[in-house]
């Protein structure tokens, strides 16, 4: 049995100042607290309150950033796709999970709480994931994997908040039955991994 593979990365950001709060170590993002998110919220109010765009989306994208390091590494928005999506948020969920063998499964999901660091020189922020993928069968057999078949990195001026991944998957040879598709993400930079299990059942051609 031959299974093969591919995986692109589709990144897009809001543009956020960084958070108030402690000057951050050399190549690192400066700690969060509840103080920061508070105070950016509160900048988001005041600048809705006077009808002013900049200081609200700016105190909102700030508040993100603040969250954000209090978050679990995990995913949201995981869904099997019935076309390749084109940007965040733009994809067309799949009705089902049953596959021909010659169809190719497309996997959407949208990691948050990995780490994210800050060059204050270059006023970048910058990110390192890596994927690794097991499929089991019925049985709780692994028939096919790969370490590190992907690697997400990227450099931006915005905190990267808005980070869709799209993976997907050419499994062909596979025998008609029931399998579950571990997708494994890890956080180069925050040094935590996030399993996403995805059953799906393969019919006959």
């Amino acid at each position: 049995m031959k299974v093969r593979l591919s995986a692109w990365l589709l990144a897009s950001a809001l543009a956020l100042s960084a958070p108030a709060g402690a000057a951050p170590s050399p190549g690192q993002a400066a700690p969060a607290g509840p103080r920061d998110f508070e105070e950016a919220v509160n900048q988001a109010r005041l600048g809705l309150k006077d009808k002013d765009p900049a200081r609200t989306l700016n105190g909102l994208r700030r508040a993100v950033a603040a969250a954000w390091k209090r978050l679990p590494f995990t995913a949201i928005e995981v869904h099997l796709v019935a076309a390749p999506p084109t940007g965040f948020g733009e994809y067309l969920p799949r009705v089902d999970n049953v596959y021909r063998p010659s169809e190719p499964l497309i996997l959407y999901l949208e990691p948050v709480g990995f780490g994210v660091n800050h060059d204050k020189e270059k006023d970048a922020y910058s990110y390192l994931m890596s994927a690794d993928f097991n499929l089991v069968d019925s049985w709780g057999h692994v028939v096919s994997g790969r370490r590190q078949f992907g690697r997400f990195e990227g450099e931006s001026r915005h905190f990267p908040s808005r980070l869709p991944l799209s993976f997907t998957y050419s499994l062909s040879g596979l025998p008609p039955g029931e399998y579950r598709l571990e997708t494994v993400l890890r956080d180069m930079l925050g040094k935590k991994s996030h399993t996403i299990v995805t059953p799906i059942r393969i019919e006959g051609p």
